[in-house]
């Protein structure tokens, strides 16, 4: 991605400004002759600026962990290249802009700087603030907010009016948390709207359905999205992307968050925003745009042909995808699953020196990155072979048979030393990581008692 400019145009880099803009109204009405659209929303949430990235722990190298950091904050930026890439007349954030109440200096600059940037090419910009970042009293910015930036209070929602191509109104109505655990419904508080829900974007940092993962801040039906008068709500606070439809020309989305934190499952993948047409009836499907610069994953690697330690290395190395579009780094979390003759040299190993041998086979690769290897694979030997021997290993086995389908029982019973952490996890909607604890438990089992097999 390169350096990009800090506040002022850069010409050298970008070309001169009127050109810029010339080219961007011939894109416009393009997209114009295309769709019919007469106005574009870019939709962004949950930027957690001043994140420090504390996921990346202690097992990467400073210089690979620097890297990683680096570019993490890049996706802001993006996301302002983005906006004027695309001429957008309108940019709404739905919360959570900073990731701390108190809200790093640093961010509060890069932030500003960039809202600069917009406001210059005349874009409208629209914040909402959540749980992270909430409009609290006596708060003290480091950094003022640009004129024609838009900051919505708590309390109801407040409406501003955005004039589009040919005269045609947008009407952009939001409101901001006050406190961080908002218990209220705020999106019943849109039902009294009078505008045409044809021509108005809601911007609310909310949870639809009460979603686990997440704090259960400002829940909210979606039958309470339909009542409202909106026919775009551009939500925030769900950080796995999410778009559906309401009816013909009516939507409601969470982009997701703008730069992944870590390897959890909500984290992972291609992280940005969404552009989001506006058209005379209405309002297009929104469209992904990816910003952020580095991508989590989360890997199983199928070690079942590997016959060796050296080689189960190599494929977890190959299994690193190459980056894609605007992403410069993967950052891996890696499984190594399935029956294989490596099983005892991995296990023998261990997690922290695999972790070691897999970058070691990435060093190479600036671009592709192991953060955490797992060991979850099984001896070549089948299953059902020991269920058949008349020992106490086939009897643990049956044991742990008689429990399928309970891995909180399974967890509770034999994992009491970590149950407090495992459980909030299965509780915060990661499904699997009872039934992985359980296998893994088990191949530890039939190491222990079956030393001579």
């Amino acid at each position: 991605m390169g350096d990009r400019p800090k506040g002022a145009w850069d010409n050298a880099r970008y070309g001169d400004l009127e050109t810029r803009r010339s080219s961007v109204c011939e894109t416009l009405i393009m997209n114009g002759a295309a769709d019919g659209r007469i106005g574009t929303v870019l939709h962004a949430a949950d930027l957690h600026l001043g994140a420090p990235l504390q996921s990346l722990g202690n097992q990467l190298d400073q210089r690979t962990a620097d890297r990683v950091r680096h570019h993490a904050t890049r996706a802001y930026e993006n996301l302002v290249d983005l906006a004027i890439d695309e001429g957008v007349e309108v940019v709404v954030l739905a919360g959570d802009v900073y990731d701390h109440a108190e809200r790093d200096v640093a961010a509060q600059v890069r932030f500003t700087r960039g809202l600069r940037r917009l406001t210059e090419q005349g874009i409208a910009v629209f914040i909402a603030h959540g749980n992270h970042d909430p409009l609290i009293r006596n708060l003290k910015l480091a950094a003022q907010l640009p004129e024609h930036v838009t900051v919505f209070e708590p309390g109801d929602p407040q409406t501003h009016t955005v004039t589009l191509r040919d005269d045609a109104t947008l009407h952009v109505t939001g409101v901001s948390f006050g406190k961080v655990h908002e218990e209220a419904n705020l999106a019943e508080r849109f039902h009294q709207l009078d505008t045409p829900a044809s021509h108005t974007v809601g911007v609310l940092h909310t949870n639809v359905g009460s979603q686990t993962g997440h704090g259960n801040y400002a829940p909210c039906t979606v039958e309470d999205l339909i009542r409202a008068p909106i026919g775009y709500w551009a939500l925030g606070h769900i950080h796995k992307r999410e778009v559906r439809p309401i009816e013909s020309g009516r939507w409601w989305a969470y982009p997701g968050n703008l730069q992944g934190r870590s390897a959890k499952t909500s984290e992972c993948g291609p992280k940005g925003a969404l552009v989001v047409p506006v058209l005379a009836d209405g309002f297009g499907e929104p469209e992904f745009r990816a910003c952020a610069e580095v991508r989590f994953e989360r890997i199983d690697v199928d070690v079942s042909e590997s016959p060796d330690l050296s080689s189960a290395i190599d494929a977890a190395a190959a299994a690193v995808p190459e980056p894609e579009g605007t992403e410069l780094i993967v950052v891996a979390r890696i499984r190594l699953v399935g029956r294989s003759d490596a099983n005892r040299q991995l296990i023998s190993a261990g997690a922290t020196r695999l972790l070691t041998l897999v970058q070691e086979a990435l060093d190479d690769d600036d671009h592709r990155v192991a953060m955490k290897v797992e060991i979850a694979t099984r001896r070549a030997i089948e299953r059902s072979v020991l269920l058949a021997r008349g020992d106490i290993l086939a009897e643990a086995l049956r044991r742990i048979d008689s429990l399928e389908g309970q891995p909180e029982t399974m967890l509770e019973v034999h994992l009491k030393p970590n149950i407090a952490r495992l459980l909030e996890e299965l509780q915060a909607g990661d499904d699997t990581i009872g039934r992985q604890l359980v296998e893994r438990a088990e191949q530890q089992l039939i190491e222990h008692l079956d030393e001579d097999l």
